[in-house]
């Protein structure tokens, strides 16, 4: 770690150490951006993976869907994850938001999560409002002629759809509530890897920011509100998050 990061750290242990209302934002995957959130938008597979898509042609929405879910859902949490789950427990992050779907934050630990996408572990039925896991969506599908899973329930057997959001809907509500009572209750706003370009959550910095809050950004990619935060730490969040939490919420199996 050179110089300059290491005084950049040193300052944004001395931000969160010192706040008494933390709360942490997340991306779509920590340390990942550019192949993540900056290509997501516009892309074939946002075309393919949306609702107009789910609505119209649901054997196609399934086909695509399904192998990104299961890839999602096999993966293991990181040094990064289990750093913000030990920064939470600890009582430095009072509050944590997040974009991602992968679940990673609570298989690492984190006692309470806002998860403004939801995730992909599971599916559900509209019409019953009966839940699955990705486990029985997968062998559901599997055993269609067509590979759309559908409800179990006698009499239903209506298409199924992912119980996260889907690209062309709102964001899950009940979740951007809180996360906007989180921003506007916080002291200090810590953002990891996210270039909060899409609406809403592009504008949840804004919030702290009109509440006297202070803002800090780490993430390899510029932000708009990067005139208006307290510091900037130009670099992906892995990192920095697990130096801060070496210092603030060490491991226990830590030498």
């Amino acid at each position: 770690m050179d110089e300059l990061l290491q005084k950049d750290v040193a300052r944004l242990t001395e931000l969160m150490g010192g706040a008494e209302r933390c709360v942490v934002l997340t991306g779509v995957r920590l340390g990942a951006i550019e192949e993540t959130e900056a290509k997501a938008a516009g892309s074939s597979w946002s075309d393919v993976v949306s609702l107009e898509v789910l609505t119209a042609e649901p054997a196609r929405f399934w086909e695509q869907w399904l192998p990104l879910a299961i890839e999602s859902a096999s993966r293991a949490p990181r040094a990064e994850h289990g750093a913000i789950a030990r920064l939470q427990t600890a009582g430095v992050i009072k509050g944590l938001i997040t974009q991602a779907v992968d679940d990673l934050h609570r298989k690492a630990g984190s006692p309470e999560v806002v998860e403004v996408h939801a995730n992909v572990m599971s599916g559900r039925c509209d019409r019953c409002r009966d839940v699955y896991s990705l486990s029985e969506v997968v062998a559901l599908a599997g055993a269609a002629d067509d590979g759309v899973p559908r409800c179990t329930r006698d009499e239903c057997g209506y298409p199924l759809r992912p119980t996260g959001t889907v690209w062309g809907e709102p964001l899950v509500e009940s979740a951007i509530i809180k996360a906007w009572d989180l921003a506007a209750w916080c002291d200090l706003f810590v953002v990891l890897d996210t270039q909060l370009r899409t609406d809403p959550m592009a504008m949840l910095p804004s919030v702290p920011l009109k509440h006297s809050g202070r803002v800090a950004l780490v993430g390899s990619t510029p932000t708009q509100y990067d005139r208006y935060a307290e510091l900037v730490i130009r670099w992906p969040s892995p990192e920095v998050i697990t130096a801060v939490a070496h210092q603030l919420a060490p491991s226990p199996l830590a030498k």
